[in-house]
């Protein structure tokens, strides 16, 4: 059985005509899939933050040398990116729990959108104070 003949098997999942195809899903169910999507994100970042606690309490040296490590500005821009998971994640469940209050359940996408304006907003100002921690001129990093 070749790869060809199992995907045909699961046309319903893979389908041009699957509600999973990239073009036919809808706002909601891009919502839904970046919720999951971030949720995981969250769980491996925790565990990965706890073994580099676990790390960095091993001695001061090493703490010193971990710590210099994620100053850097590539640490400082994957730090980013998971403050831009959290802030979707959380806007999203904020989004979700209005829904079950029974608030905007005709209105979802306006909802969606709104909350996702906000997202925006608040990434917008994480950006600015990371802004000269992430994109530091390269005499600084090295010097």
């Amino acid at each position: 059985m070749n790869i060809g003949s199992l995907i045909r098997n699961f046309k319903w999942l893979f389908g041009g005509n699957s509600e999973f195809w990239p073009t036919n899903m809808k706002t909601g169910m891009w919502a839904w899939l970046g919720h999951r999507l971030t949720g995981l994100l969250l769980v491996v970042y925790i565990f990965m933050h706890l073994s580099f606690l676990s790390q960095a309490s091993i001695g001061e040296d090493k703490f010193d040398s971990l710590m210099g490590t994620t100053a850097q500005p590539l640490f400082v821009a994957l730090d980013f990116l998971l403050v831009m998971a959290v802030i979707y994640h959380a806007m999203n469940g904020f989004r979700v729990i209005l829904f079950d209050l029974g608030i905007g359940i005709k209105r979802q996408k306006l909802v969606f959108w709104i909350t996702m304006a906000i997202a925006a907003v608040l990434v917008a100002g994480g950006l600015i104070v990371l802004w000269d921690k992430i994109f530091v001129p390269s005499a600084e990093v090295f010097g």
